[in-house]
């Protein structure tokens, strides 16, 4: 295997952070699943391999200092979660730009309502929310949140502080944004569709993308 598409199928496990045989054959259409085990097994010097129900890859050492990656990748209780992450990842077409888990900080200044003003101090408010992941597309910038083992109150919290924050996020990716929630059950599905009903969203459930 030449250099190259080691590295690209490099790349791509250290784009997802943690991945699975599965979910790659999806991916990297390398033709029979078969035959991507045989290229998945001929990068082991490069992988930590692990089974939960079924086989997972993440870079070792070795792989990421080939690639140049500083992002590193220790056994995790958060690997599920990262599992259905990726099925987002391949239900939008594997996003070019997909970033996982990675902050979104907004300002916003403060008026004053306490009857004194300081000549030339400007009161500032910061705010950061961090979605399961992100990418742009048609016009929008897609804030991706998968809904596993969360409490349904988190939920609403979590989607109370998007509404809060929407224009502050529209004005800082200078495009507008959409939520995207996945979740595990119907009853869940109704109940955030709702809640996401006054900003741009879609909501579904994982067995709508597996």
């Amino acid at each position: 295997m030449n250099i190259e598409r080691i590295e690209h199928i490099l790349s791509v496990i250290d784009k997802l952070g943690v991945v699975s045989i599965k979910q790659l054959h999806e991916i990297l259409k390398l033709g029979s699943y078969r035959n991507t085990c045989k290229v998945i097994h001929g990068l082991g010097e490069y992988l930590h391999v692990t089974r939960s129900t079924q086989k997972i890859v993440y870079l070792n050492k070795d792989g990421r200092d080939l690639i140049g990656s500083d992002k590193e990748i220790k056994k995790s209780i958060l690997f599920d979660h990262m599992l259905l992450c990726n099925h987002a990842y391949i239900y939008y077409g594997c996003p070019f730009d997909w970033k996982r888990e990675y902050p979104i900080e907004t300002t916003k200044e403060q008026g004053y309502n306490f009857g004194i003003q300081i000549k030339g101090l400007t009161v500032v408010n910061k705010e950061v929310i961090i979605p399961d992941a992100g990418f742009t597309r048609n016009g929008y910038v897609n804030l991706v949140e998968i809904d596993n083992i969360r409490k349904m109150q988190d939920n609403r919290k979590k989607i109370m502080k998007y509404i809060e924050m929407w224009s502050e996020i529209q004005n800082h990716f200078n495009l507008m944004p959409k939520l995207c929630f996945f979740t595990c059950s119907d009853k869940r599905k109704k109940e955030i569709t709702k809640l996401c009903a006054s900003i741009p969203s879609e909501v579904k459930t994982f067995n709508e993308v597996k």
